[in-house]
C-alpha cells in the first residue's frame, strides 16, 4: 500500500477503499451464511425435506440411467 503522504489520484483512493470494503464484507457474509445454515439445518422438518428432495433426485437419476443408458447398468459387476 502506498504511503499516505504521497499524492494519490481519486481512482487509486477508490480502489483502496473498495478493496478494504470487499475484504470486510466477505468475512462478514461468510459468518452470516454459516450461522443461518446452522440454524436451518438443525430444524427436523428441513432435514426431512432435504432427504425427500435427495431421494427424488436419486430416483430420477436411476430411472434415467436404466432407461436411456442401459450400458452403464450392464457394466456393473455382481
Amino acid at each position: 500500500m502506498k504511503r499516505l503522504n504521497e499524492e494519490m489520484t481519486k481512482t487509486e483512493i477508490k480502489d483502496i477503499i473498495k478493496d478494504e470494503i470487499n475484504k470486510v464484507l466477505k468475512a462478514e457474509l461468510k459468518k452470516m451464511v454459516e450461522e443461518e445454515l446452522k440454524k436451518v439445518l438443525k430444524d427436523r422438518n428441513m432435514q426431512n425435506e432435504i432427504g425427500d428432495i435427495s431421494k427424488e433426485i436419486l430416483k430420477k437419476l436411476y430411472k434415467d440411467l436404466s432407461l436411456h443408458h442401459t450400458y452403464v447398468i450392464d457394466r456393473v459387476k455382481l
